[in-house]
């Protein structure tokens, strides 16, 4: 048997990194929590006053639809307000929300003069909340009436600092799922079962609570649901995920849309890890820093460890039959994903095409925000994706 060369030791190398990104890390959160048991939360007894809060920018598509939900929402009327903040909107969304706050009470607003993005909203809306709790929600983001209550049963155990919902994607016509609920649903086992173990290391984009004393600013550069659930770690508390509280998010179809969309988020949250560095030290935290790392980190760094992994691949090529078949698993791949471009339904036959479709989409997209990242391209003015 001849010896290993290095391009093949690294080839296997790199393969075990990728199979561990894929899978061993999601594999060993479901051994580890075989030996934990899910936490109840008891009903809750205390009835503080909650503040929602939501940044709006030209959505008048939508603001309508999420003022009616808000208004649903079962809990005390004088305990519960909604702080709707207008980014300098040019639509109809300020005439929106000036007739809510006129017909409601608990409704109240505000409008930047200038756009200042997203994380300029939702801070000055802080500012101006009264609550012991913020539940952040987008605009096109619907949850069920009964929420308060899974909240704040939650909130019951003091070092309970973040509670993130479970994100449903569908359609916005009939509500059902579209062709990435595998991933989502992928994503949401991920994160009960670090929610389990120890605590999540990002929340829900789309629907989270936290403490408004565990509050901290974070800069416009950097993700809302990614670099708050850092900073309450890093207070000594936990970020949990709440499976039964649930935030049904319409997505959107374009796929040129989606990967400026996923761009922006990646870009986003590789910027919110060099704020909080610290949380990569294993030394110093153990578990929080290899759930870091593993969910995370390893996952923008997955396109390089592929593109590595096919010339390695490619220089091993003449070694063995099994480099061939590798490469040519990589080529069959990489049509499908090409085919997901132009294949539309929603049929079984039609699945592959869509999800090699959806993991080469991730995979630019990573690219496309280290590059943004490196460049030193400066954050864009919030443009949220409308659905």
């Amino acid at each position: 048997m001849p010896e290993m060369s290095t391009s093949e030791l690294l080839f296997w190398l790199t393969t075990l990194l990728l199979l561990y990104t894929l899978a061993g890390y999601p594999i060993m959160l479901a051994i580890l929590t075989l030996f934990t048991k899910e936490k109840p939360y008891p009903a809750p007894v205390d009835r503080p006053k909650v503040s929602f809060i939501v940044a709006a920018y030209n959505e008048e598509r939508n603001i309508a639809a999420k003022l009616a939900n808000l208004r649903g929402l079962t809990y005390d009327s004088d305990k519960i307000e909604f702080i709707i903040g207008s980014d300098a909107s040019t639509d109809g969304t300020d005439r929106i929300l000036d007739d809510a706050a006129c017909q409601d009470g608990r409704f109240r607003w505000f409008r930047l003069d200038r756009r200042g993005g997203k994380i300029a909203v939702l801070q000055q809306a802080v500012e101006r909340a009264g609550g012991a709790i913020l539940v952040f929600t987008d605009c096109s983001v619907t949850t069920e009436a009964n929420i308060m209550a899974k909240i704040l049963s939650c909130f019951g155990d003091p070092k309970v600092g973040l509670v993130s919902s479970r994100d449903v994607w569908v359609n916005e016509h009939d509500r059902s799922p579209l062709a990435q609920h595998q991933y989502i649903d992928y994503e949401m086992t991920i994160r009960q079962r670090e929610s389990r173990l120890n605590s999540l290391v990002s929340a829900s984009g789309s629907f989270f609570a936290v403490r408004r004393e565990l509050f901290r600013a974070y800069g416009p550069d950097e993700a809302d649901d990614f670099a708050l659930p850092l900073r309450v770690y890093r207070q000594g508390y936990r970020v949990i995920h709440c499976a039964d509280l649930v935030g049904y998010v319409p997505m959107v179809k374009s796929s040129g849309a989606e990967l400026a969309r996923r761009t922006r988020i990646i870009r986003s949250g590789i910027r919110t890890v060099l704020a909080n560095l610290p949380l990569l030290n294993p030394f110093r935290y153990p578990i929080f820093a290899w759930q870091l790392w593993s969910h995370k980190a390893l996952k923008w760094l997955f396109p390089f460890i592929v593109i590595l992994n096919i010339l390695l691949c490619i220089m091993s090529w003449n070694r063995s039959e099994v480099y061939q078949a590798v490469g040519a698993a990589y080529a069959v791949l990489g049509l499908l994903a090409l085919a997901g471009f132009v294949i539309g339904g929603r049929s079984v036959w039609a699945r592959p095409f869509r999800t090699a479709n959806f993991v080469l989409l991730s995979m630019v997209a990573v690219m496309a925000a280290w590059y943004q990242v490196a460049t030193g391209r400066k954050p864009q003015t919030w443009e949220p994706t409308h659905r």
